[in-house]
């Protein structure tokens, strides 16, 4: 490749729609290596970070921001047309021999966060209801997103004392509220964390202007400010 095409970290965050913290960490897991200059910045070639996700995450985030209108094949109108389209992957994903343990997994999380979307949008939707559905099995990426009310809004119904994204997210991730609706949706997000701290699954998760990621094997929680904030939600789920 011609060194033309090199850009910088900012710029190639910039293409993916994640904060340059994030890229940093995907450098250090090898999950997307970067090219060191010799006062040692990182620099990406630019055809490598656009198809790096085949568009999926990008053009799942630029439908949160209302950049794009999302395509009939990623797009869930609804639960049943996402349960159809999540047996499919399932199926997908039991064909692959090396996938048959954590396909159980995969298939659990990615059910949680898609079914979260419309059990707390459900009659609520601020404009476009349904969400974004894609993945591409041979890169070990799945995407989600939606355009509703987002975390923080859906919890504040509970604990009106939360004030920001990042509180939500926190205590999302984090605490058991009760078993009622919209509560619950703090318990789904939990046992995606219990997934993810005992294997091989990565997730990062960005409601309104704060970004958490969930690396694999590990419990702890990385919240920070995200780059582009929007209402709804967005995850991406690599393994």
């Amino acid at each position: 490749m011609n060194i033309k095409e090199l850009i910088s970290i900012s710029q190639a965050a910039n293409i993916l729609g994640i904060s340059i913290d994030t890229l940093r960490r995907w450098d250090k897991s090898g999950k997307l290596s970067s090219v060191k200059t010799k006062g040692g910045h990182r620099q990406y070639y630019k055809s490598q970070i656009e198809l790096f996700f085949n568009d999926l995450y990008k053009t799942a985030k630029n439908w949160t921001l209302k950049q794009v209108k999302l395509e009939p094949n990623y797009y869930c109108s609804n639960s049943a047309v996402f349960q159809t389209r999540l047996i499919k992957m399932q199926d997908e994903l039991n064909a692959n021999t090396k996938l048959l343990l954590i396909s159980p997994l995969i298939i659990a999380l990615t059910g949680e966060i898609g079914n979260n979307s419309f059990d707390h949008n459900l009659g609520k939707w601020p404009d476009v209801p349904g969400i974004f559905f894609g993945y591409d099995l041979n890169k070990k990426i799945i995407v989600l997103a939606d355009r509703g009310l987002g975390v923080l809004t859906t919890l504040k119904r509970v604990k009106p004392k939360l004030k920001t994204d990042s509180e939500a997210l926190n205590l999302a991730f984090t605490q058991i509220i009760s078993g009622r609706a919209p509560e619950s949706r703090g318990n789904g997000l939990k046992f995606v964390r219990k997934i993810i701290s005992k294997n091989q699954i990565s997730l990062l998760f960005q409601t309104g202007n704060a970004e958490l990621t969930l690396k694999r094997n590990t419990n702890v929680l990385d919240i920070k400010n995200a780059t582009k904030p929007f209402r709804g939600c967005l995850a991406l789920i690599t393994f």
